[in-house]
């Protein structure tokens, strides 16, 4: 769905905080490069070289050009739903009639009516801060997975996600424009 960024953990085999930071990335089911920095002289010098005072600063966890020394669990599971939004679930709210991810505390929503048995996608939004990192397109694909897991038929009358219904074949026998 989305691109994953590259995931490096650079450390030592031996070390404790090291095999933590393995268990911890291992749950997540994303592929992750591990780097021996003690082992690997090439792979000290990539650590270094992330930082200014060029130290051997282990355990550090790359998520892109996203850098984390010795970050708290939930530090990591942030920035993996930040930089990953497919790994966010959709939520189905019918009281407040809206498809909604939540992105670390923000949500993203899309807004509908019924009408003939029909859902009217009205309106999608993604907040400011979060815009430009593919959540709109993950919403509206997510929120179209649970139209179908729901058994409904909907009309795209947002035009965003009409364009994002128009570029796949996938969702024409549930959306229609």
């Amino acid at each position: 769905m989305d691109l994953i960024p590259q995931i490096k953990l650079y450390g030592a085999d031996s070390c404790h905080k090291t095999q933590y930071y393995q268990r911890i990335l291992d749950k997540t089911e994303l592929p992750y490069t591990f780097l021996d920095v003690i082992a690997n002289e090439a792979y000290g010098d990539e650590l270094r070289s992330l930082y200014e005072n060029r130290k051997l600063n282990f355990p550090t966890i790359t998520i892109g050009s996203k850098k984390l020394r010795n970050p708290l669990k939930e530090d990591i599971d942030k920035w993996l739903t930040k930089l990953i939004p497919s790994r966010l679930n959709i939520e189905h709210n019918k009281e407040r009639m809206q498809f909604t991810l939540n992105v670390n505390g923000e949500l993203a929503k899309v807004d509908y009516s019924i009408k003939d048995g029909k859902m009217y996608l009205n309106h999608s939004e993604v907040p400011y801060n979060l815009r430009g990192q593919g959540i709109g397109k993950v919403l509206v694909e997510k929120t179209f997975e649970q139209l179908n897991r729901e058994g409904y038929k909907a009309v795209a009358v947002c035009s965003y996600i009409r364009i994002v219904a128009q570029r796949s074949d996938t969702w024409s026998s549930i959306i229609e424009y």
